[in-house]
């Protein structure tokens, strides 16, 4: 067997042992997401940072991710660059039952390339891009506990956040790190009726 094989079979057995142990009751939910406008005022970029309650080593792998954005239905966006990871659009749901005027585009984690570096009380940024006119300031992260199409829904989806990360350098051991929540500003009121009304 070539080391290519060897190395690819490596791979795959340790992201399959990856995502039995994130399942585990030794996962910590301690990944935060941000989406936030840069300094341009015209790119808006998505970051991860780690909670209080970690401080991950510098010998981290991220196994899975997904980032589902919520904006009106015509959203569209442009020059998509990956910082940290790379993502690529996997889903997309437009004007769903649950949220009339609403699309949930989702980004699916594909590989730890460029590599996610975990910062201690630091900010990575995962990827940015740039939107048109109609929706600029009225997109948001999704809210996984609280918004209407969260699953189950009628479109048998499965937007939201979320983040596997494993530590192989923690002093107390191997740790597995998950995302828990959003932070910063929303920039968008997550309620249809409120964009119905500004776009009048």
């Amino acid at each position: 067997m070539n080391t290519l094989n060897t190395l690819s079979i490596s791979i795959l057995v340790f992201f399959a042992a990856f995502n039995l142990s994130a399942q585990s009751s030794d996962h910590i939910k301690s990944l935060e997401f941000k989406l936030q406008l840069m300094e341009d005022n015209s790119t808006w970029g998505v970051f991860v940072k780690p909670d209080n309650s970690i401080s991950p080593s510098s010998r981290t792998m991220t196994g899975s991710g997904q980032v589902t954005l919520v904006a009106p239905a015509g959203f569209s966006y442009s020059n998509f660059k990956n910082h940290g990871g790379t993502w690529v659009e996997n889903a997309r749901v437009n004007s769903p039952i649950e949220a009339p005027g609403m699309a949930y585009v989702s980004f699916g984690f594909i590989t730890d390339e460029p590599r996610i570096d975990l910062i201690p009380n630091g900010e990575t940024l995962l990827f940015t891009f740039t939107c048109d006119a109609m929706s600029f300031g009225n997109i948001a992260l999704i809210d996984n506990e609280n918004d209407p199409f969260a699953a189950p829904n009628s479109f048998n989806s499965n937007p939201g956040n979320d983040l596997g990360v494993i530590d192989l350098g923690n002093q107390d051991g191997m740790l597995y790190y998950i995302y828990a929540r959003n932070y910063g500003e929303t920039h968008r009121a997550a309620n249809p009726e409120v964009l119905a009304s500004n776009n009048e």
